[in-house]
């Protein structure tokens, strides 16, 4: 065998190789020239209507594709060819009312030549297309079940809290009621007493101006009891009961305007009453005890009008705020005291109307201040930075839930560490 026929026998054997080798090859593919001519062209294995080859072979890409894809294969063809590099692209086509994807990678062969291999990416596409609809759905459904979470948590703190307050609002006005019966009893009986007094002394007095010398035994008791002292102070005793069952009064009044927590109807209610009532019930924590500093309250009360709200809950949202109050100035004394410092703690009530026609009520406190990242938790439910057992997190959050769902108002709070904490309070006037 000559050396032509030897070079003929083995380029027809590497051409049957490379031939073998496109045939396994599952996507379509075919050859260009550089003048963008069909050189081959093989179709896809799974095309179930695959096209003759002779209707590509020895065509231009501008003879057989639509325009927009010859110029596409135009470019890339330049692109491959002057790189020497694989260029790879996607595109799609309109195949019988349908877009297909395709994935069109190019590989020179040699300096004037490419091969395309062309894969249909629609499956894939459309697959990738419901993979992320459907993560979107999950993730949808993530921020349901996380909302459900959020609105079962906080309905629950709302019935935990409503309970523990309706049980509280009854407590209180069952022993307000209890109270005022026999203070009322007290308080009627006093003015008549102090009548009957006066008219004994009268007597007495008259018995001394007509007998000046009773006998021995009358003189004797008269020294024993010190009798012109008891005169004078038995009218200041019955001063002091007076007084003393005024304040009763006072502090039955506040406990009932308190536990208005039950009143289903808004009701037009005297704001400052509802605040002065908090103040009093948390009288005992106000003041000096146990080596803590008493704490003043300074009231900055405004012209406001009547509001028409829920006063039980209005109270309830002063009382968690107020109590809040009390426990960070408690704080910051103990701190300040480790440290040899002293402060004197306040808080500062300050009610007004403002320029948009809602009440506003200010609760200040010149405690140590609440740190950023906290204030932005201060309304979740449950959420506390007291120690276990000494806090729920339910406090600011239902007092959230009060003004803000129940009165259509705001409820924000301003801190600055070290130096204050504000939480303000705006309800609509109408």
């Amino acid at each position: 065998m000559s050396k032509t026929q030897q070079t003929e026998k083995a380029l027809r054997e590497t051409e049957a190789k490379n031939r073998s080798i496109i045939s396994a090859i599952p996507d379509l593919m075919y050859r260009l020239d550089r003048s963008g001519v069909f050189l081959d062209y093989f179709p896809a294995k799974n095309d179930k209507n695959p096209p003759d080859p002779a209707e590509f072979i020895g065509k231009t890409v501008e003879e057989v594709f639509t325009e927009d894809l010859a110029m596409w294969t135009r470019y890339y063809l330049e692109q491959t060819l002057s790189s020497g590099e694989t260029q790879c692209g996607e595109y799609t086509l309109r195949v019988q009312d349908n877009w297909q994807h395709y994935e069109a990678r190019y590989v020179p062969c040699g300096q004037n030549e490419v091969l395309a291999i062309v894969r249909d990416l629609t499956e894939r596409k459309r697959m990738e297309s419901e993979l992320r609809l459907s993560q979107v759905r999950e993730r949808e459904k993530a921020l349901q079940l996380e909302k459900a979470l959020r609105d079962l948590q906080e309905t629950q703190s709302q019935l935990i809290q409503a309970g523990k307050m309706s049980a509280l609002g009854g407590m209180v006005a069952g022993i307000a009621h209890e109270i005022n019966n026999p203070v009322s009893f007290i308080y009627g009986n006093l003015s008549p007493a102090h009548q009957y007094i006066q008219d004994l002394l009268e007597l007495l007095r008259l018995y001394q101006e007509k007998f000046p010398e009773p006998g021995e035994a009358i003189q004797q008791q008269i020294e024993d009891m010190d009798l012109d002292f008891l005169a004078e102070d038995l009218t200041k005793l019955l001063d002091s009961m007076k007084m003393g069952a005024e304040r009763i009064r006072e502090i039955v009044k506040s406990l009932r305007n308190f536990s208005r927590l039950d009143e289903g109807e808004k009701k037009q209610v005297d704001i400052h009453e509802g605040i002065d009532s908090t103040l009093l019930i948390l009288q005992h924590r106000l003041k000096p005890h146990a080596g803590k500093p008493g704490i003043t309250v300074v009231k900055e009360y405004g012209d406001i009008p009547k509001v028409e709200c829920y006063a039980g809950l209005l109270n309830q949202v002063f009382m968690n705020i107020l109590s809040n109050a009390i426990d960070a100035l408690e704080e910051s004394a103990e701190n300040a005291a480790a440290e040899g410092q002293t402060k004197m703690p306040s808080i500062t009530v300050k009610t007004a109307v403002d320029p948009t026609g809602h009440l506003m009520v200010s609760i200040a406190d010149n405690g140590s201040g609440i740190s950023p990242e906290v204030q932005q938790r201060l309304f979740d439910p449950f959420f506390t930075t007291k120690p276990v057992g000494k806090g729920t997190g339910l406090g600011l959050s239902i007092s959230y839930s009060i003004v803000v769902e129940k009165h259509r108002g705001k409820l924000e709070c301003n801190s600055i560490m070290g130096e204050k904490t504000e939480f303000i309070i705006q309800i609509p006037l109408a």
